[in-house]
């Protein structure tokens, strides 16, 4: 066997529709995937298509199909030269089918036939479904957070104007529930912030120490001083900064309230390492809910722990950044959380 006929065997078998277009654009190769698809779809013409132009046929298209002349251009600057691969995603509806296809297309040179355009159609039904599926449940979540939040935060806000008026005649119990429901209400506003992240992230090199400065101002609580903590290190790292900025604090808030709720001030440091970072605190060691929720647990909802939504919550970020998360012994005596995987810059 030659190599020609073995590279046309190659073709012949590969799963994914393919054309080779001549400098014309006119097809002069298909592969029993292309010819398959069109019988399978009552093409009205020979299914092998040979001699079709595909240019023509994008051309044509072009008043109704704002895609075809994006293929047609790009399927033109290859056969050029201009460039060395053109991809598209398009929509190919059938009257009863949904189907969506990767169109990609990289120049052949040969010495003795000249140069042609490899077409090659891949079949992303499968991936686009499970997309839409995402973004429906997505927008049905972001309406339910919009409704529960907006109901809670005109709950809250009466609830903070009595406290306050009781607060002014009244003594320190008064004063920390005040404090507790302003507590609250910032919380809720950082759940709408975080549910209303795009499952994209906007990726760019982000100031550590900066962070963590702001961070500690919304984590902290009322009276804390800058002693309660001290920062090892500095750099930029690769992260989504709205996304970074809500981990820190849900770190943060974490080993606030961990020691609070022993009456203990709280001591952290945060510091950087060759490959990510790490907060430690002086508080209890790790309790077995915190342990857990570092981890997908089988008690977590939608990936949120509600024993410890602050370290859910940071886990659920470091996912997203790819970041690995976890939570050990630290050598101050409480807990130490490590993110490994960081990309610093």
């Amino acid at each position: 066997m030659d190599d020609v006929s073995l590279i046309e065997r190659g073709f012949e078998e590969f799963p994914a529709t393919i054309a080779l277009l001549d400098r014309r654009g006119d097809i002069v190769y298909t592969n029993r995937a292309w010819r398959a698809f069109a019988d399978a779809n009552d093409y009205a013409g020979d299914p092998d298509s040979t001699g079709v132009n595909y240019l023509d046929v994008c051309d044509a298209a072009r008043e109704t199909d704002e895609i075809a002349g994006v293929v047609a251009d790009g399927i033109r600057a290859v056969l050029r030269g201009d460039r060395d691969l053109f991809t598209a995603e398009y929509p190919c509806h059938s009257p009863t089918v949904y189907r969506w296809f990767a169109l990609r297309v990289v120049p052949i040179d040969t010495p003795r036939h000249g140069s042609f355009a490899l077409v090659t159609h891949f079949d992303i039904t499968d991936r686009r479904l499970a997309e839409l599926q995402v973004n429906e449940k997505n927008e049905h979540l972001a309406a339910l957070v919009s409704v529960l939040a907006s109901e809670l935060k005109a709950q809250l806000a009466s609830a903070t104007a009595s406290a306050e008026r009781l607060a002014a005649v009244d003594g320190d119990d008064a004063v920390q529930l005040s404090e507790s429901l302003s507590r609250i209400d910032s919380l809720v506003d950082w759940g709408i912030a975080v549910a209303g992240q795009p499952s994209t992230l906007d990726l760019a090199p982000v100031d550590f120490r900066s962070h963590v400065a702001q961070a500690r101002a919304v984590a902290s609580p009322d009276g804390a001083d800058d002693a309660s903590l001290r920062v090892v290190g500095d750099g930029s790292l690769l992260a989504d900064t709205h996304l970074f900025g809500l981990f820190l604090v849900a770190v943060l808030t974490n080993c606030y309230e961990r020691n609070a709720s022993l009456g203990l001030p709280s001591s952290v440091v945060v510091g950087t390492t060759a490959d990510g970072f790490y907060v430690d605190d002086d508080g209890p060691l790790p309790s077995p809910e915190e342990r857990a929720a570092v981890g997908a647990g089988s008690n977590q909802l939608l990936g949120v722990d509600y024993d410890v939504t602050h370290l859910s919550t940071a886990r659920r970020i470091a996912d997203l950044h790819g970041w690995q998360f976890d939570v050990v012994d630290s050598e101050l005596g409480g807990a130490r959380f490590e993110v490994r995987g960081v990309d610093w810059r």
